[in-house]
């Protein structure tokens, strides 16, 4: 399961059925206009159901997800947690009018011929996926309609689910980083009544768990689970149009939804707060974090820029300083989490308790000189490389570009190119990072979780 998802935070409108994701010409596999093997294609099925692939012929496997519009941010407050509980579920049992499968039989499915199936659950949406050789194709995509189309919610597993989901939490609350993200989120979005969708945990609490019923379950999965919010998404030696009537037959008794359902509003930036909370720990793990709005695809890379510089790798600034030069901690970097209505920035470290004030002040030393003055051209220019190098590298896995597909229509509604990323990459300035830490990363935006060890 996973805390935070990574897609960009940009909606435009979707595109029309049975077209180029890439808008490059008409979709007929014979036509002068006929998309070369590696574009990447689109279908809107008439019940709104959308299917994006790609088709690698030199590939010999395949990546296959279905990925379904729905998170945490979805629940109500009696409901939190109710996203993850149905992904746990639906591997507990399916039961269509042609194929009945145990969890046994769901776990077999696929292992038995060499590939795999998992699931994860973030704020904004749900995926379940495959990987299998290209003979299984088949068997794979059957799998994952059942799973998302008929599945079976039975008392005794829901009680059964419940109880491991309940184990779930509890180890989080054992890990100070997963507890730090839980804890920034509170800070950021709010708790209460008032608070925003996103600021509760992706796994609920132990109360909420407790409390969801058989019914709850089926209701929440009628509602969400609907045509208009399923999206198909594969990589590999696929055939776009067989894949489209695979899935136009596999799905057909999808939900259709009555309306749309899902008004997220973007999440206000607090004032600076902080929150410490002492736990049965060795280190002190500290963390700082800052609520970024929606930005520009540009401004996106820009803060990528930014982040790499201040946290990400060993020749980052806080990593020569903090650990290389005083050695004060052996954990310490800079993330980005992107949600659909904004971008997370955040510092963690962990170290000895009684250096507390030392990494403290160096941390805060390095947030200050963002404001002050660009960035190095060196610098930029190693951010740039890694961010290319990190989009290449990630497009060589099937699963990789199967999920930038996915994202890139779940966020975008359309298919960025490769090209169009290093452009937007190279187009970024040391002046660029200036502007945008002044603008959006000064003292009174930063908030701060301490997880000190109990006394």
């Amino acid at each position: 399961m996973k805390h935070r998802s990574n897609a960009a935070s940009k909606r435009i409108p979707r595109s029309q059925p049975h077209e180029n994701v890439s808008n490059e010409g008409a979709n007929s596999n014979t036509s002068a206009n006929a998309p070369s093997a590696d574009t990447p294609q689109k279908t809107t099925l008439p019940s709104g159901i959308r299917v994006v692939s790609e088709q690698l012929p030199s590939a010999q496997s395949f990546a296959l997800g279905a990925w379904i519009d729905v998170g945490s941010c979805d629940e109500a407050p009696n409901e939190y947690g109710i996203t993850h509980f149905i992904e746990h579920l639906v591997f507990r049992g399916t039961s269509s009018s042609k194929r009945k499968r145990s969890s046994l039989q769901i776990a077999n499915e696929l292992e038995s011929v060499g590939g795999y199936l998992n699931a994860f659950t973030t704020k904004d949406h749900t995926c379940y996926y495959a990987r299998a050789l290209d003979a299984h194709l088949k068997r794979s995509l059957e799998l994952l309609a059942d799973m998302c189309v008929y599945p079976v919610f039975r008392e005794a597993d829901v009680e059964k689910e419940r109880g491991i989901i309940l184990e779930e939490v509890k180890s989080l609350e054992d890990e100070p980083e997963e507890m730090m993200n839980d804890y920034l989120d509170e800070l950021l979005f709010g708790s209460g009544k008032k608070a925003h969708p996103y600021a509760h945990p992706i796994s609920g609490t132990a109360e909420t768990m407790r409390a969801i019923t058989k019914d709850d379950i089926s209701a929440f999965h009628a509602k969400h689970y609907t045509t208009d919010r399923i999206i198909i998404a594969a990589s590999g030696n696929i055939h776009h149009d067989a894949l489209v009537q695979s899935v136009e037959a596999l799905f057909a008794d999808s939900h259709v939804a009555e309306k749309p359902v899902r008004s997220i509003l973007t999440p206000k930036r607090p004032s600076a707060g902080s929150l410490e909370k002492a736990m049965p720990t060795q280190q002190m793990h500290l963390s700082l974090g800052a609520l970024i709005p929606k930005m520009s695809d540009r401004d996106y890379y820009t803060l990528s820029a930014l982040s790499i510089i201040l946290g990400d790798g060993m020749s980052s600034r806080l990593n020569q300083i903090v650990r290389e030069k005083h050695g004060l901690s052996y954990s310490i970097y800079s993330a980005l989490s992107e949600i659909r209505q904004s971008v997370i920035f955040s510092v963690y470290a962990g170290f000895e308790p009684a250096q507390r004030e030392k990494v403290t002040g160096l941390v805060t030393k390095e947030l200050r000189s963002l404001l002050e003055k660009p960035v190095s051209k060196v610098e930029l220019r190693r951010a740039k490389e890694q961010l290319k190098s990190s989009l290449i590298m990630g497009l060589e896995s099937l699963s990789g570009r199967m999920t930038l597909l996915a994202k890139s229509e779940l966020y975008l509604g359309r298919f960025e190119s490769v090209e169009e990323k290093v452009a937007a990459i190279e187009s970024v300035t040391e002046h660029d990072i200036l502007a945008l830490a002044q603008t959006y990363l000064r003292e009174q935006d930063w908030h701060t979780v301490c997880i000190p060890p109990e006394e």
